[in-house]
């Protein structure tokens, strides 16, 4: 038995309004990386920090990109998983970096964006997670 199309498409899609208000937080995250008074004893710091946010930013886009593309719904699944993945390890090391910051006029509202951006996109992708593994395993089990 194959996998119910409605069911990955469930679980590997992302709703419009969702990926809209992530590329728009992710847009004001980026706008005050790049712009935003924030300081550090580390030299280079912002660098690393635009650097990490860019990354984030390609990883995210690639997490609610579209995969209707992907032929095999096994491969869909795939692919969603593996995103997710890329998109958790992003989202660490952007937490690192906005953690090492120590003073700045923009440092609080770096900080609060980001506890917002990253505690929701975190439950997303553990929620999502969990639905894609449960269809390979299903599907696992149906071939077993």
């Amino acid at each position: 038995m194959g996998f119910d199309p409605v069911a990955v498409q469930t679980a590997v899609r992302l709703e419009a309004d969702l990926r809209d208000r992530w590329r728009r937080e992710w847009g004001l995250l980026m706008d005050l990386a790049v712009w935003g008074e924030m300081r550090s004893t580390q030299i280079g710091l912002s660098g690393k920090l635009r650097k990490r946010v860019l990354d984030f930013g390609e990883r995210l886009r690639a997490y609610g990109s579209d995969r209707s593309w992907i032929p095999h719904p096994r491969e869909q699944i795939k692919h969603a998983l593996s995103t997710s993945l890329q998109t958790r390890e992003a989202l660490e090391k952007v937490g690192e970096v906005v953690g090492q910051f120590s003073d700045g006029a923009d440092l609080a509202a770096l900080r609060a964006l980001w506890a917002a951006l990253s505690t929701a996109l975190l439950a997303d992708i553990v929620m999502r997670e969990g639905r894609l593994v449960r269809l390979l395993n299903q599907q696992y089990q149906e071939e077993v």
